[in-house]
């Protein structure tokens, strides 16, 4: 998909369409990405001909430095081959540069970065509370284990405690954050549930493992009967199918 020559309406649908589908995440990596290219630009009367925008290490940089430290590159693969709104200049071995598709595309993205920073209300009691909750709740990481966990055909005894600490300590406090959230219509409330959804997308398919492995076993023990019924508690039965 090219956007070059796209009306600026069509590429805030795009971005629209972005952010509503990969959220926080999408959010700040498109958010590093103009902070690294505008670090460049900063730079560029006493630098040689930069190869793009921004690149890939400075990016990753800019991510740390907002509090995140997940791996961007599935992100920006989805921004350059779904949606087109960015390009690879050079991929080496070594780095890796990226454009903005073009100046409009860098305006629109620009735009939006500066009007959400002004639109998130610093002094919102409940929004800083649930936001310091998903800090310390840590999504990804979470995310990670489960996924992880799901294709796994034998759990260790580790597994079992780790996932039953999450499913009586973390998972509740995303489910009371759901609940809060879900009913609201603004973007920045849109983006964490659609965060802890993607968190109880996996569960689902992690209970699912849970009877694969019971039914091969003739007996379960009694931590797992709890730990299973603890996870049951808080999403139900799994559904036969799932839509990822």
């Amino acid at each position: 998909m090219s956007v070059e020559n796209v009306a600026t309406d069509n590429i805030k649908a795009l971005l629209s369409d972005f952010l509503v589908k990969y959220g926080e995440r999408g959010k700040a990596v498109l958010e590093a990405a103009v902070r690294a290219s505008r670090r460049f630009e900063k730079k560029r009367d006493i630098l040689p001909k930069l190869p793009g925008d921004f690149d890939y290490k400075t990016l990753v940089e800019e991510l740390g430095l907002m509090g995140y430290s997940y791996n961007p590159s599935p992100i920006l693969r989805i921004l350059e081959r779904d949606y087109g709104l960015i390009k690879t200049t050079l991929h080496t071995s070594r780095q890796r540069w990226f454009i903005f598709s073009s100046p409009v595309v860098k305006e629109v993205v620009e735009d939006y970065i500066i009007r959400s920073r002004e639109y998130i209300d610093e002094t919102d009691p409940e929004y800083l509370i649930i936001k310091t909750q998903l800090i310390a709740v840590n999504i990804e990481k979470i995310k990670d284990f489960l996924n992880k966990l799901a294709i796994k055909e034998r759990w260790a005894e580790t597994d079992y405690e780790k996932l039953k600490k999450i499913s009586t300590e973390d998972l509740v406090i995303l489910s009371n954050i759901y609940k809060k959230v879900k009913e609201k219509d603004e973007e920045r409330w849109q983006n964490i549930a659609k965060e802890i959804e993607d968190v109880f997308r996996i569960l689902n398919k992690v209970i699912l493992a849970v009877h694969k492995i019971k039914e091969k076993k003739s007996e379960q023990t009694f931590e797992e009967k709890d730990l299973y019924k603890e996870i049951e508690n808080i999403l139900g039965r799994p559904e036969k199918t799932l839509e990822d």
